[in-house]
């Protein structure tokens, strides 16, 4: 029988003559707002020092979820526009411009609103064009205590799928002379994709039973995005080890490389109870570049200020 030291060298060869060929090439420059109230008020600017090519990718902001009190249901918001585009830069050319924010009026009942845009400039020698990402627009909610999820919604023109029972179905957040998310000016343009939600338990009280449908943008996670799904809970993220609701969602959104990254802050002067944060609770942007806000699920005699969209950012890799 081969002993561990003679397998062993047999496969140090190997390992030393192996050689990475796949390796991403050039640098990476990424840009976003970031914080809670901070804004890059000059915008970005980005010059290089020496001739190469820059891959720029733009996010628009994604939709807020907007606040309920004690009664209702609501959508998440959709996910920003994307745009991509690859040109040829010299030194003195640049590529500068503004990075929209979600929105951040927790107070807003029902609708926030749409998250901004991000747009750049790109000055190429005399040459000069312009691309723009908008934002994604915030979620619906709707105060309801006798009508099915599905119900309030169809009747309200919005775009939906019945399953096998009048009150159940799948039901997104586009309507009736709904905006959406548009992207220009690159090689690819692509725009904010829809949230959704399945209401399988049918009445208010079934929120346990529905599934939330939150999307990535375009080029996040995937070339065309991730759909992120998780399961509901009684309110705003009181089971935080329940694997429902608002933990759930962000468990899934880190799924990835760096799975136990972006576990946000997540307590408040209620005990880490996130239903006693309120206003605070819906201003901190939690979402990923791009990503729309989860919806809110208020409790009897509980606001749900809902979650806040991801920001708006910007991505260049430059290859000299």
């Amino acid at each position: 029988m081969a002993s561990l030291k003679s397998l062993l060298g047999t496969k140090q060869d190997a390992f030393v003559s192996v050689e990475e060929s796949n390796l991403e090439k050039g640098r990476i420059y990424v840009y976003t707002p970031g914080t809670n109230y901070s804004r890059m008020w000059c915008g970005f600017c980005f010059h290089p020092d020496v001739a190469g090519t820059a891959i720029v990718e733009i996010w628009g902001a994604g939709g807020s979820g907007a606040e309920m009190c004690c009664c209702g249901f609501g959508l998440p918001g959709n996910a920003g526009a994307y745009v991509k585009k690859q040109i040829s830069m010299s030194p003195g050319d640049y590529v500068c411009g503004c990075l929209g924010q979600s929105c951040g009026n927790s107070d807003a009942l029902c609708f926030r609103g749409c998250s901004e845009a991000s747009h750049a400039r790109f000055c190429i020698a005399s040459n000069e064009t312009c691309a723009c990402a908008e934002g994604g627009k915030g979620g619906i909610t709707y105060c309801s205590t006798n009508s099915s999820f599905y119900c309030c919604y169809r009747a309200n023109g919005f775009c939906v799928t019945r399953t096998d029972n009048d009150n159940c179905g799948i039901i997104c957040n586009q309507c009736d002379g709904s905006w959406c998310a548009q992207a220009y000016g690159g090689q690819e343009n692509k725009c904010g994709r829809i949230s959704c939600v399945s209401a399988f338990g049918c009445y208010p009280s079934c929120i346990c039973m529905f599934h939330h449908h939150i999307p990535t943008p375009s080029g996040m996670g995937s070339k065309e995005g991730r759909m992120i799904t998780y399961t509901n809970d009684d309110n705003n993220g009181t089971q935080n080890w329940s694997g429902m609701g608002h933990y759930h969602h962000l468990a899934n959104l880190g799924s990835g490389r760096f799975p136990t990254g972006g576990v946000p802050w997540g307590s408040c002067w209620d005990g880490g109870r996130t239903c006693g944060c309120y206003q605070n609770d819906g201003c901190i942007p939690q979402m990923p570049i791009g990503t729309g806000g989860r919806g809110p699920n208020p409790c009897p005699g509980v606001r749900d200020h809902a979650i806040r969209g991801g920001h708006g950012g910007v991505r260049i890799k430059f290859v000299s």
